[in-house]
């Protein structure tokens, strides 16, 4: 039940008697119920804002409606007419006892109307037209891809060990980030859950509400945990894959130096072209690459739906698939939206105090959001500098190298030998090994676009820092809440979306 003002507000609608006790009983027995704070002053607009929050609760409006366009402001006619807009279905049942049913939506025609209105908007009976519109909202995904993931998320495991360790090792060798016991700690859903819980769950009201979380917290400490584990596993892929490469052609220069070693070094060499070959098909094989990004999509918006769910709106309008799919996978839209639905509406009195208490749980996770960030633009930037350090050093040792090797030739002075292996071949070793080297930890530079991730931080922090100081200043209105949390969605979703395009086209390949 949505109502656009105070139970006992609303009550006032109703002549006294029969009717209020009927209010009461229906009250009664809603699963749950969303009182609006509006004011008999603006009437008008109390209703037209309880109309909106019933469309951002339905996948399906049923509209009992005589068909008059002639309405005002917060009237059926203008829900209608927003609902066909939004591309919600509608059905519309006349009040006319002799009309028919009809469903009107945009979904119907061959083509779907970019702007539909009442007058342009597709019709049809309702006897064929609702299957269409149940199987359409519903049915997963039809993609091979998408299916693939969804199954791959239903088998997720609630607890992952983190066994990876190229990646932490190459923090702790760089100095960005020491090697610590939480590197090897098993990684637990339940742990996001409960985080997810704690933040959310106390803004609810009454606190038996925080029900309507736990699809979505349950959901979110899966992914969260996927996405945790799969980054690291395809990090340490790549940094792996390029560390042997170098280390492959160590291996294969050293015979100059170890002639003796030679059948031992070529063994090795093989066996790191070996691992290379095996870690670039299990990552390709199980999906590393992609459960790593698309686990972390839908971990965000399933964040950012804990708190918006609290306001009343589901956004199920933005899980369609209709965005670009480098944005928003099929299989994560479908997911949210089905996760949205599961969670429904609050029940809650959205006065000042209630807002006040969702607007500091957001505020929290801005918080926890501008923190992350800021460290992570900082490892980032560490990380990426000394690389790159490295690798100049590797570039200019080997420089040294061949302009010490040619003044020695052209000067004719005499080269002698460091017991049986003589300078040539030492020479040589180092002019070839150190650029192989080089060429590696570039290869990690090119592959982590640790640059790119230090820029995309520190714009997500000081977007989310504006919008923490507008946040602090707003009054506690609900109406403004839900504009300030649909602002930290789009810009929690957007880096995402900024980092999903950049890392889609790298996946883990061989080092070529």
């Amino acid at each position: 039940a949505c109502l656009p003002f105070t139970r006992e507000e609303y009550a006032g609608d109703f002549a006294e008697g029969a009717a209020r006790e009927e209010l009461a009983t229906l009250l009664g027995s809603a699963g749950s119920c969303f009182e609006l704070p509006g004011r008999r002053a603006e009437s008008e607009a109390a209703y037209e804002g309880v109309g909106r929050l019933v469309l951002e609760q339905s996948d399906v409006l049923l509209a009992l409606w005589d068909g008059d366009l002639n309405r005002g402001r917060g009237g059926t006619s203008r829900v209608v007419a927003e609902a066909v807009a939004r591309h919600i279905p509608v059905i519309h049942v006349h009040t006319h006892a002799d009309a028919s049913v009809q469903v009107l939506w945009s979904g119907l025609g061959v083509a779907e109307v970019e702007s539909p209105g009442l007058e342009s908007v597709p019709r049809g009976e309702a006897g064929d037209a609702i299957p269409r519109v149940i199987a359409a909202l519903t049915m997963p995904p039809g993609q091979p891809i998408d299916q693939r993931m969804l199954q791959r998320f239903y088998r997720e495991r609630s607890s992952r060990s983190m066994r990876a360790l190229p990646y932490p090792l190459l923090l702790a060798a760089t100095g960005v980030q020491a090697l610590s016991r939480r590197d090897l700690r098993p990684l637990q859903a339940q742990a996001s859950t409960s985080a997810l819980l704690a933040q959310a769950g106390g803004a609810a009201d009454p606190p038996g509400s925080a029900a309507l979380l736990e699809p979505i917290a349950h959901r979110y400490g899966i992914a969260d945990v996927a996405a945790t584990y799969f980054a690291r596993v395809f990090r340490s892929g790549f940094v792996g894959n390029f560390t042997l490469a170098g280390i492959a052609v160590v291996l294969a220069l050293s015979g100059l130096l170890a002639p003796s070693l030679k059948l031992t070094l070529i063994s090795a060499e093989l066996a790191c072209v070996i691992l290379i070959l095996a870690n670039t098909q299990a990552g390709r094989r199980l999906g590393w690459h992609e459960r790593w990004m698309d686990n972390r999509h839908l971990a965000e918006q399933l964040r950012c739906l804990a708190l918006t769910s609290l306001a009343g709106d589901l956004g199920l309008r933005d899980h369609t698939g209709t965005r670009d799919a480098a944005a928003v996978p099929g299989w994560v839209g479908w997911l949210v939206r089905a996760t949205a639905r599961e969670a429904g509406l609050p029940t809650a009195r959205a006065d000042a105090e209630y807002v006040a208490r969702v607007r500091d749980a957001a505020l929290r996770l801005v918080g926890e959001q501008i923190a992350y960030h800021r460290s992570n633009a900082r490892r980032m930037h560490k990380l990426e500098h000394r690389l790159h350090r490295a690798g100049e050093f590797l570039f200019g040792a080997t420089l040294a190298a061949c302009t010490g090797w040619i003044l020695v030739k052209l000067t004719g002075l005499q080269v002698g030998s460091f017991g049986k292996v003589g300078v040539t071949e030492i020479v040589t070793f180092a002019t070839a090994a150190l650029p192989a080297l080089g060429a590696a930890i570039y290869g990690i530079r090119m592959q982590g676009d640790f640059a790119g991730g230090e820029f995309r931080s520190e714009v997500t922090v000081a977007r989310l820092e504006r919008l923490a100081r507008a946040m602090a200043d707003d009054p506690a209105e609900h109406a403004r809440l839900q504009a300030r949390l649909r602002s930290l969605a789009d810009i929690m979703l957007s880096d995402v979306a900024h980092w999903r395009t950049t890392y889609r086209a790298r996946p883990l390949t061989l080092p070529g």
